[in-house]
């Protein structure tokens, strides 16, 4: 075939291919106009990992609203309205809506992950999501993150959820910052994040009680994200240094608020410095029995 030729053939063949796309615009517009909604399809992103949120409690959610989708035209479903309805429930981070050819309504969302969960002794009782949204707790799903608990001086009231305006509660949210911060830490070592049992706030200061003997970890404040790391790595390496030692069954208190210092009190006379004189280890000075 001749060059001319060619081109005639490409040409006639982009038309053909424009031609078939507009009338199956026109043929795809024409039945979505014709379509109506039949039904609701669910997708959760993240279900594998969370089940705050079902395809079930969506329904719900749905059927409550009084949104009309059943047998209404697809083009009077308000996918807007849905996707500002889904958004706004306590556990969902992000919903998008929109109807498609096959006659449904596809919902795709996303949810809010737990990272801390606050007990308060003023009766708040909350999850915490990375970005300091409060979320209240569900009877039937249980996240498993770790507990802050405590004299947590909170001004919002205890049936309080959703985000916390930042000019009415900015002390509470610097707060609930520092815990969240300081629990991230904790589970970035292992050791560490298997060690504790509780976090307990003071009104003042972090306490830890760990899991292996009676003893409480005076930690300190926590405000300080650079002196937390350091106080963290110094529990870290007494513990794994020395827990052979067995102080721990009898120790009743460990106190970490000193620089370059672990204080404990109550360890058995086998398991102090011969002379009462102290143990270097790794800058980090073990004073034991005061």
């Amino acid at each position: 075939m001749s060059p001319g030729g060619r081109k005639i053939v490409n040409v006639l063949l982009l038309v053909l291919l424009v031609a078939y796309t507009v009338v199956a615009v026109h043929y795809c517009s024409g039945r979505e106009r014709e379509l109506k909604c039949r039904g609701v399809e669910i997708v959760i992103r993240d279900s594998a990992q969370l089940r705050f949120v079902t395809p079930a409690i969506v329904r719900h959610w749905l059927a409550d609203s009084g949104v009309r989708l059943n047998g209404v035209p697809l083009r009077e479903v308000d996918v807007y309205a849905v996707e500002r309805l889904v958004e706004g429930q306590d556990y969902v981070s992000r919903a998008d809506a929109y109807t498609a050819i096959d006659g449904l309504l596809h919902i795709v969302l996303s949810q809010r992950r737990p990272v801390l969960r606050v007990v308060s002794e003023s009766g708040h009782n909350f999850y915490l999501d990375s970005t300091l949204v409060l979320l209240p707790p569900q009877p039937d799903c249980i996240a498993e993150v770790p507990a802050v608990s405590g004299k947590l001086p909170l001004g919002f009231p205890a049936d309080y959820f959703g985000r916390l305006d930042e000019k009415k509660f900015p002390r509470e949210r610097e707060l609930l910052h520092n815990l969240l911060n300081f629990v991230h830490q904790v589970d970035t070592d292992r050791f560490l994040a298997a060690l504790t049992a509780q976090v307990y706030y003071d009104g003042k200061e972090v306490r830890l009680l760990p899991r292996v003997g009676g003893q409480t970890i005076r930690f300190g404040e926590i405000a300080d994200s650079a002196a937390v790391a350091g106080r963290l790595r110094k529990l870290s390496r007494f513990y794994r240094k020395s827990f052979g030692e067995g102080w721990w069954r009898s120790a009743t208190e460990i106190d970490l608020r000193f620089r370059g210092q672990v204080v404990c009190k109550g360890m058995p006379e086998a398991a102090r410095p011969v002379g009462g004189g102290d143990k270097q280890t790794e800058s980090t000075h073990e004073i034991y029995g005061q």
